[in-house]
């Protein structure tokens, strides 16, 4: 039962003169100075038992796994203390509680120099806000705490951005980091395709309540600040950085992995840290986190790093290092949460791995722990024998250890033997707002075909088979489709966003809109395997990638880097030298937004592939654009020229190629679009492709060019091959750890996949 006003009032008054606001905030920044050593701590938040009252219509799914995604990352990754990490969920993220623990927990304990992190996963909104300087009405943002409906109370119980600015502005330390899994804008429907959205409509009231108020004139009162000067703050910025799951104006959304719901912002963001080394630097690794969500729903959620500077606070991108959230900390797949049967058995949670591996990551998977050493003598092999989503179980693979060893909670593993199945589907969900005859053609035109499986809405999917309605046609991002088109079928991404290419004609049946479909979903099967064999963090194949702009300015778009404990050494002094000796150093500007990198159509590109090992790789090159073409570097198909030798460099295409004719000069690879979403996967191996060089003369259409990125007719064919190539090249240490299975078992130190994603734009 909620609250009455009076009693609620009195209550909120008591608590803030319990806290003492004016005289702890006044003393805090003497108390800083007598900080002996620097602390980190953190308050998540997460909510799922939402009431479904007003505006509220059902719970969340994925918040409270957020919050452990989180927690265990900043404790075994991060070097997080447990007891210096609060976690509000459910019930106890009231609006009261959450900003009396902020006050408590962040405020009176954080001292100059420390490290904050504040993370919000659950409903958010938007309500109305006037300013009395301009007398024009605006909107503020706003998160909604587990008591958003107070019964017998006809105010907003919001916690408003304002609030949370002052309380962030009332920190003593500028190392803040906040983390917000929600959005601002309902769009009219809780769901996005197999998504959920994290969004509600603005209240019907626009009175706010007035504990809420009586918060925010304390905290103005302690930074001599006045309510006209907070009024001009712009929506969205925030003291310190802000890793935010979308734009404002976007959707954040949750969904189903296997065997687990998270936010997909925070997912995937905990998996990239995971795998970040104490040298990367946090621009660089929301980049890829955004270009990861894109992958996997669309542009309609595109996360983004916010930092608002002034002044003496503007830093170089090199401050932005990772390392000052921990001590030296390598790319991590795995740790050890447990310990079971008298020391046998680890208790195993993956968040490090892939996003897209996990799903066909399979038992008998071999993994290592990471010694303190960084050397590989003498290594303690794990084998998976059992896994439900993120959660597993190993046992001790290694033979001959000595009776002292003992496994260890915090102990952190990398991959060694990646086991995935021998056939993997793609898999296809249905839209519930098809009717039942449609549902049932569907899946019998499915059933007709192999590798594609059909599962139901609300299981995990690669994509989704639905109808083009004028709201798809407004999201697209070609141009509008003719009436016609309207209410036809086409494939979709998770989040809803209409695939170029993939609509049918007025009047189509929908066991001809499968088989029309069909070769479209080859080819997004090919790359669902073409990620499978990512493997960046872990590789100890000592090789580098980066994607260059050459025109219309010089650039280095995005570096990759295999990152295996071998890999690490040195690597601190030999970036600390490379970043010192640049003469192009990035400055964030004062209210910069990180996003995904963009590349204009028009420029030119090019991939630039290193070989720092003593011995030859091997290498593909395979470009994928938004419509599902894929496009294959070739050199005449010979084994020998798509060779790297040791401690060489090779540049695709070379920097300039001449045509024959002298005055014509060619520089790079011309982006031509389509615009949308372009990924490209660089595989290298000590092993060559044999079996993919033999396919790819049936399998391209040669391009009479001189650049050689020719087309694949049949990308499925030569991703199979790839993997079999893999396979092949991974059978002596199968042989050597006696693994023997019928599933594909991948030595993740013969090859290594780096992976370039961007936005092509017109």
């Amino acid at each position: 039962m909620g609250l009455k006003r009076r009693e609620f009032l009195q209550q909120a008054g008591l608590l803030l003169a319990m806290l003492g606001i004016h005289e702890r905030l006044y003393y805090r920044s003497y108390q800083a100075l007598a900080q002996p050593t620097r602390r980190k701590l953190a308050l998540l938040v997460g909510i799922n038992q939402y009431p479904t009252v007003n505006r509220i219509e059902e719970p969340l799914q994925g918040c409270l796994t957020d919050v452990e995604l989180q927690r265990n990352l900043l404790i075994y990754k991060f070097g997080f203390q447990p007891d210096d990490i609060v976690t509000l969920t459910n019930e106890e993220a009231t609006r009261n509680q959450i900003e009396s623990t902020f006050i408590s927990h962040l405020i009176e304990q954080a001292q100059m120099g420390d490290l904050v992190l504040f993370h919000f996963s659950g409903y958010g909104s938007c309500i109305p806000r006037y300013n009395s300087v301009s007398s024009q009405p605006q909107i503020q943002y706003s998160y909604l705490p587990v008591d958003v409906a107070l019964s017998e109370q006809e105010a907003v119980n919001d916690i408003l951005e304002d609030t949370l600015w002052l309380l962030l502005r009332s920190l003593s330390t500028s190392d803040v980091i906040t983390v917000l899994d929600t959005s601002f804008i309902y769009p009219g429907d809780h769901q996005q395709g197999t998504l959920k959205i994290r969004a509600v409509d603005r209240p019907t009231t626009v009175e706010v309540n007035p504990a809420e108020l009586d918060l925010q004139n304390q905290l103005l009162s302690h930074l001599s600040l006045s309510r006209e000067e907070l009024e001009q703050r712009k929506p969205g910025q925030l003291p310190g950085l802000v890793l935010a799951a979308s734009k404002p104006s976007q959707v954040a959304t949750e969904g189903r992995w296997d065997g687990f719901n998270a936010g997909l912002f925070t997912y995937t963001l905990t998996q990239t840290l995971w795998g970040a080394s104490s040298t990367d630097n946090l621009p660089a690794q929301i980049s890829r986190v955004a270009g990861e969500v894109e992958q996997i729903v669309g542009p309609c959620q595109q996360p983004q790093l916010r930092r608002t500077l002034t002044g003496s606070n503007v830093k170089t991108e090199r401050e932005f290092s990772l390392g000052n959230l921990g001590v030296n900390f390598h790319p991590v797949d795995g740790v050890i949460t447990g310990v079971e049967e008298n020391g046998k058995t680890a208790k195993i949670l993956l968040t490090g791995l892939p996003t897209f591996v996990l799903d066909s990551y399979s038992l008998n998977s071999i993994l290592t722990i990471i010694p303190e050493s960084n050397t590989l003598e003498n290594p303690v092999y794990l084998q998976l024998r059992s896994r439900t989503g993120l959660n597993a179980k190993a046992q001790i693979k290694t033979s001959d250890l000595t009776s002292s060893f003992e496994l260890q909670t915090g102990q952190q593993l990398q991959e060694v033997i990646r086991i995935l199945p021998r056939q993997i589907n793609l898999k296809i969900a249905l839209d519930p707002k098809l009717n039942r005859i449609e549902r049932v053609d569907a899946t019998s035109a499915f059933s007709g075909f192999s590798r594609m499986t059909i599962v139901a809405s609300d299981q995990p999917a690669d994509y989704l088979l639905s109808r083009v309605t004028d709201t798809t046609i407004a999201q697209a991002l070609n141009a509008p489709l003719s009436p016609l088109f309207e209410g036809r079928y086409g494939l979709f991404s998770k989040g809803s966003v209409l695939l170029p290419d993939t609509v049918g004609e007025g009047g189509e049946a929908v066991k001809m809109a499968v088989h029309r479909l069909i070769p479209q979903l080859k080819t997004r099967l090919a790359i669902k395997l073409l990620r499978l064999t990512e493997n960046e963090r872990s590789s100890q194949l000592k090789v580098k990638a980066s994607l260059n702009l050459l025109a219309p300015q010089s650039q280095v778009l995005i570096k990759r880097e295999t990152q295996g404990i071998l890999n690490q050494v040195n690597r601190e002094n030999t970036q600390t030298v490379n970043s010192k000796s640049s003469s192009n150093q990035s400055i964030i500007s004062a209210s910069e937004t990180i996003g995904i990198v963009t590349v204009a159509v028009g420029s030119r590109l090019q991939y630039q592939l290193q070989n720092q090992g003593d011995f030859p790789v091997y290498f593909l090159l395979f470009y994928c654009n938004s419509e599902g073409q894929t496009y294959i570097f070739n050199s005449v198909f010979d084994p020998q020229q798509q060779e790297i030798a040791a401690g060489k460099s090779l540049s695709l295409p070379p920097a300039t190629i001449y045509s024959g004719n002298s005055s014509t000069e060619i520089i790079g690879e011309l982006v031509k679009g389509p615009a949308g979403l372009a990924e490209t996967h660089v595989i290298l191996s000590q092993n060559p492709f044999i079996t993919t060089l033999t396919n790819l003369d049936k399998n391209v259409k040669k391009n009479e060019g001189i650049l050689k990125f020719n087309l694949v007719s049949n990308p499925l064919d030569l991703a199979d091959s790839i993997l079999q190539d893999l396979s092949l090249g991974s059978q002596p240490i199968l042989d050597k750890m006696g693994i023997v299975t019928d599933d594909l078992a991948l030595d993740i130190n013969r090859w290594a996949t780096l992976n370039f994603v961007y936005r092509v734009v017109g």
